[in-house]
């Protein structure tokens, strides 16, 4: 599933406006052909690209490209890689240096792109945006904080970004089983363990949570802004950061407010509510749906209440953030609009690229974002009421609307497409349904309370990604087994805590911060 996917590619490195509500998405139409240097139509273009031919045809045969390659021009000839397949293709690739023209959706981390940026097998792409890519221009100008993300530490961007600005979407909230409870849905804290306690009176082989793991938890990354680490987002709290209110980036691990977290998870483990496996046998996504079709799930925090089952979500509703012991109350797993930021990259064995960077920047428009989701209207969507409908055979498809219009359009399914999601209103009228129905949730809530600043996964440099590297191999499994002591009562919050923070202090975690600190102001320099 998308939605699956997307979360996840968050995570473990823990949702796209169009037209006047964009905010910078762009909106000058793709180059004409004639406008290319050369003649457009004498251009074939090699393009590495995800596949996903298992659910939808390859590249060659499906509607967007043809159609695309009659509107632009330009023909390309796509190499897709199975999921499995795209780690070590790409490295034969590179190692060999046979490359693609370009690579389209393929997964680089920031040292990747660095590594092959400093090679020279990477190109630069600022000069090639400024002169020749309106769409990505306007993009990049009206909102700095994408161009940030994209900017590598030595100045260069050599990939492009998928953009997202829906809040809806780029979130998960908690979700809580309504049927279960005897009052209104929890606001705060304490009211959420309160209902869940209740739960497990009446019935204990009812389940408050247990989408957990011992080595990473979704519900703590939740938590984090109902006690006060929830500003920069979810990619900061990926970070082990936050914002504090005196204006200081911080690490969480280390931090007062980070215990009592754990003292609040404690007490949730100890009522059993959560559910005791999470922290021995780990995470089953078998037994979780099993668990879920059967009413034993009370509450479970993702992206939409869909992923316990069609079914059983309807029972769910969403509490898009809680307020803490504090007053605290941020929506705290909010992630930026740059969600992604290999979306396409142009090799030097490109022979075009003034041609391929204008060919790519349609997709960053007005245009080019509704055609890469919708399609054209009268082929593949109706406008309903000013708004974009699936025809029926995509509304109707077996498989769900979403594979539906993938069986005919390439940025709808898998996500981390070079584009920018539509606006949230658009997107869901062409599914026949609305953002809030969507998320069982009330979406203007994630404006009051989403965070003043959502951070990227700040840019290293080579000696700062070696330093942090060699840290972090300490202290993630220092971590990882600390907190599950501390959450089953094996360690004490208030005992060993001490020693904790010493010992991560020996394991590098001063220098660590102010490692993030420096990238933090480089990325605000950048800004």
């Amino acid at each position: 599933m998308r939605k699956r996917l997307q979360f996840l590619l968050a995570l473990t490195l823990t949702f796209s406006l169009l037209l006047s509500a964009c905010g910078g998405s762009g909106s000058e139409a793709s180059p004409e052909p004639s406008d290319t240097e050369g003649d457009p139509g004498s251009i074939t273009l090699h393009i590495v690209k995800r596949g996903y031919t298992d659910v939808h045809p390859p590249a060659d045969q499906l509607w967007m490209w043809q159609k695309y390659e009659e509107i632009s021009g330009i023909k390309v000839e796509f190499e897709e890689l199975a999921g499995a397949a795209v780690t070590e293709r790409k490295n034969v690739m590179l190692g060999s240096n046979d490359l693609p023209d370009a690579f389209y959706r393929i997964a680089f981390g920031t040292d990747e792109l660095m590594k092959y940026g400093k090679q020279g097998l990477f190109i630069p792409l600022e000069e090639l945006i400024e002169e020749h890519a309106p769409n990505l221009r306007k993009l990049l100008n009206e909102n700095p904080d994408i161009k940030g993300a994209i900017t590598m530490s030595d100045g260069h961007i050599y990939a492009l970004p998928y953009v997202d600005f829906s809040k809806a979407f780029n979130s998960v909230r908690l979700y809580i089983n309504k049927s279960w409870l005897d009052e209104d849905v929890p606001k705060t804290t304490a009211e959420l363990r309160e209902a869940l306690k209740k739960v497990r009176e009446k019935d204990d082989t009812r389940l408050g949570w247990v989408l957990e793991t011992q080595y990473w938890t979704f519900l703590e990354s939740f938590l984090a802004g109902s006690f006060g680490m929830g500003e920069g987002g979810a990619k900061a709290f990926g970070q082990y950061l936050y914002k504090d209110a005196d204006g200081q980036v911080k690490t969480t691990f280390n931090d007062p407010k980070y215990r009592e977290l754990l003292r609040y998870m404690s007490d949730l483990y100890k009522d059993g509510s959560l559910a005791q496996q999470n922290f021995t046998t780990g995470y089953d996504y078998a037994k979780w749906s099993a668990d879920g079709a059967s009413g034993k799930i009370g509450s479970f925090v993702w992206e939409g209440p869909g992923y316990i089952g069609k079914e059983a979500a309807e029972q769910y509703v969403g509490i898009n953030a809680l307020e803490g012991p504090n007053g605290d109350k941020v929506a705290g797993t909010l992630g930026p609009p740059a969600k992604g930021i290999f979306g396409f990259i142009i090799t030097n064995k490109n022979k075009h690229p003034v041609e391929t960077i204008k060919w790519i920047d349609y997709f960053y428009g007005e245009e080019g974002i509704n055609f890469g989701t919708f399609g054209l209207e009268g082929e593949t969507y109706d406008l309903v009421d000013g708004k974009p409908r699936y025809k029926e055979d995509i509304l109707n498809y077996k498989g769900g609307v979403q594979l539906g219009a993938f069986q005919y359009v390439d940025n709808v399914y898998g996500a981390y497409y070079p584009y920018v999601e539509p606006d949230d209103e658009l997107r869901m009228a062409a599914r026949g349904t609305t953002v809030a129905d969507e998320i069982k949730a009330d979406p203007a809530e994630l404006d009051e309370f989403a965070p003043k600043e959502l951070w990227p996964d700040f840019v290293p440099t080579d000696e700062e990604a070696n330093t942090t590297s060699a840290i972090l191999t300490d202290i993630n499994k220092y971590i990882q087994e600390m907190r599950v002591k501390f959450v089953t009562g094996k360690a004490s919050l208030d005992t060993d805590w001490d020693g904790y923070v010493k010992t991560l202090d020996k394991m590098g975690a001063k220098e660590y911060l102010e490692i993030k600190r420096a990238q933090y102001e480089r990325y605000l320099n950048v800004k």
